[in-house]
């Protein structure tokens, strides 16, 4: 993330406590910022919508939403983590005349399956008028988009810019839903969210294609990230998949709620896990803070020395530093994500009572929580591993965390709502055990595996 690390960096030489409260505010937006923001986006709909919409409009919108949320996630996952690699490597040779090019056909190659898969779901399983199954593929596809963008906006230094584009295009989004449900109905919620996020994401590609202002060139090596990376492209899309499989497997629990557009959601349990995913905020801050500045100037470091053919001590001696590094962040975001974990746990009452919410997504939130800090502690394995160039165990992590949890959820869905969110918090801990295991065991052997285990593309590269 050459550009948001960039800006922490120089805030982190500050040595004060505003440069540090500014990286970490900066770090937050830069990991769950547009997530967060949709999210609120939601919630800021439901509350001013219910005023003038009707009941039954708003949940087909909510349902209709969720959907895309969920799935344009999980598509998009693959491809994020597959160009996510291809831009990295331009901007480490210092050759970013490349990135406009990568970014306008990753964009293309994830509209094709969004537009078709988006489109034969809505056409043919949903009851919904034409408008509504027009403006929802729309939606789907922009939302699809939006998070492939993401990637695109952590090489931006002007993250100011980045951050008021999503609170304007937020804001406007909002008002247009509101507006226009009114009038239309959800027709017209489902338009003016559309045309919110079509605004949102112009202004966001003006600024990805300001900060690399080149022409189009195109991207030659696509293929042979394709072919060497297909375990990148696959745990990307896993792991999404795996965060998030759950609340569609709970869809079919005697709970869930048939809409009048024939989608089924369950309202409770996800808006549980929703406000649990909120709880890995200052943990995914202190995560990004701490990889972009400390860690990676210990890991390009080593990199570098490689690159010089510097002796094996000197390489030693870097990998030693580089592992004390990884436990001290590892400690820390444990103590972090471990404290804002029990405090919610032990508040979730008081907090629900004072805001109002149903107390039937107590138990669920509870384990929410629990599985949610876990996932962060699984995201900073499966990141470290994309660090080193370790696709396998990225795959081999990512299919547990899908498996375990289609698994667990389905035998405890069939316990009952004390139990709801019990399948997530199971998936999450086994995965997190054994990607710690695999991890240990990849630190024993750093140096082997630099020099050896990815020799094929790093002689491709050389010879470039």
């Amino acid at each position: 993330m050459a550009g948001i690390g960039f800006a922490l960096r120089k805030l982190a030489a500050q040595d004060n406590f505003s440069g540090i409260l500014r990286a970490f505010v900066h770090s937050a937006i830069a990991a769950v910022g547009p997530w967060i923001m949709i999210v609120v986006a939601m919630t800021c709909i439901y509350v001013f919508a219910q005023e003038v919409v009707d009941a039954s409009e708003i949940q087909d919108f909510e349902a209709v939403l969720v959907y895309n949320f969920f799935f344009s996630f999980i598509l998009s996952g693959g491809l994020y983590s597959l160009t996510a690699r291809y831009v990295s490597d331009c901007l480490y040779r210092r050759d970013p005349l490349p990135v406009p090019g990568i970014f306008l056909v990753s964009m293309a190659f994830l509209l094709i399956p969004a537009v078709l898969l988006s489109t034969g779901f809505y056409s043919f399983y949903t009851e919904m008028d034409r408008a509504s199954v027009f403006f929802s593929i729309v939606q789907f596809v922009l939302l699809s988009e939006i998070w492939l963008a993401m990637l695109y906006l952590g090489c931006i230094r002007n993250f100011k810019a980045i951050s008021w584009s999503w609170i304007a295009g937020m804001v406007v989004t909002v008002i247009l839903t509101v507006i226009l449900g009114q009038e239309y109905g959800c027709a017209g919620m489902l338009a003016g969210m559309s045309i919110g996020l079509t605004l949102l994401l112009a202004v966001l590609k003006g600024n990805i294609f300001a900060e690399y202002p080149y022409a189009f060139q195109k991207p030659k090596d696509f293929g042979f990230y394709f072919r060497y990376y297909k375990g990148l492209f696959w745990s990307g899309m896993f792991l999404n998949a795996g965060m998030w499989i759950d609340k569609i497997i709970m869809w079919g629990a005697k709970e869930a709620v048939l809409h009048h557009n024939h989608l089924v959601t369950y309202p409770a349990y996800d808006g549980g896990m929703f406000l649990s995913y909120l709880s890995i905020i200052p943990a995914a801050a202190y995560f990004i803070y701490s990889l972009e500045t400390n860690f990676y100037e210990s890991y390009i470091q080593y990199i570098e020395s490689v690159e010089k053919n510097a002796p094996l001590q000197v390489l030693n001696d870097i990998a030693e530093e580089i592992c004390e590094k990884i436990r001290q962040n590892g400690r820390t975001l444990l103590v972090i994500q471990g404290s804002v974990t029990l405090l919610l746990i032990l508040t979730a009452p008081k907090i629900f009572e004072w805001a109002n919410f149903n107390f039937l997504e107590l138990s669920i939130f509870r384990f929410g929580l629990l599985g949610a800090f876990f996932t962060v502690l699984n995201l900073f394995v499966v990141i470290l591993f994309s660090y080193f160039d370790n696709d396998r165990r990225m795959m081999v992590i990512t299919v547990i965390m899908l498996g375990a949890n289609i698994v667990f959820t389905l035998i405890f869905r069939g316990w009952g709502v004390p139990w709801y969110g019990v399948g997530f918090c199971l998936a999450m801990i086994v995965t997190f055990l054994v990607g710690a295991l695999l991890f240990l065991q990849f630190l024993r052997r750093f140096t082997y595996h630099i020099f050896i285990s990815n020799v094929v593309r790093r002689r491709y590269t050389e010879t470039r």
